[in-house]
């Protein structure tokens, strides 16, 4: 049976009053937890900046970033499993348990994942989600994303999600929806009836139904989307 959901928590919640509610909800979710980068991933890049070393290290080091706060996550809620592969993350959906992906950047394949300042914890929990066989994906932001139907491309150019994640969605056959921060009270109908929740993202142009021209996704893994 393919697994549900996975659902990747942005690394900018970690200072949001919203961050227990979402792991109190996820919990019960029989779901896959990705973790962003948030604090730990910013940290790269100013010791990046600093020191100007490359992106095949920065890659690497921001993927332990997301892993530093899946740490973090699974030690505020231990009633998640934890694993960085994917035999594991299935063995615990075996049992009914929602789990924590730690990502390990040995075991990501670089000609799937590439070390690419476009790739974000969006564009590898897409990854994870075609790995896994998984029906839905759930990106849940830091800030208001509009209500209704989207393109890829126009939640890449609004900067709701990464450059890289239109052609990790591509073929991904999974659907793949947005949630604003504090819409973690709905979850469950969300995991049922996600269209009645969330925002859709699809793989070709989709309308737009309202303008939100003022939204930034503070926590990509690496740089901001453009």
């Amino acid at each position: 049976m393919p697994t549900p959901w996975v659902i990747k928590l942005g690394g900018s919640l970690h200072a949001s009053e919203h961050l227990p509610r979402w792991l109190h909800a996820l919990a019960d979710s029989g779901a896959v937890l990705v973790p962003g980068g948030g604090p730990f991933a910013d940290a790269v890049r100013v010791a990046q900046a600093r020191w100007d070393f490359g992106d095949r290290a920065a890659h690497a080091m921001a993927i332990l970033a997301m892993r530093q706060y899946g740490l973090m996550l699974g030690d505020l809620y231990p009633g998640f499993a934890v694993s960085c592969d994917i035999a594991g993350l299935a063995a615990a959906l075996a049992v009914g348990r929602a789990a924590i992906w730690l990502p390990d950047p040995d075991t990501l394949p670089e000609p799937e994942v590439p070390a690419s300042w476009a790739i974000t914890s969006d564009s590898l929990a897409a990854w994870l989600a075609r790995k896994l066989g998984a029906a839905h994906l759930l990106l849940v932001k830091s800030a208001g994303i509009p209500a209704g139907e989207f393109g890829v491309q126009e939640a890449a150019a609004r900067g709701w999600i990464d450059a890289a994640f239109p052609g990790f969605l591509a073929g991904g056959g999974f659907g793949a929806w947005l949630s604003r921060p504090d819409q973690h009270a709905r979850l469950g109908a969300g995991l049922r009836e996600p269209q009645a929740v969330f925002t859709h993202i699809v793989p070709d142009i989709g309308p737009v139904t309202r303008e939100n021209t003022s939204y930034v996704d503070h926590s990509p893994l690496f740089r901001q989307p453009a």
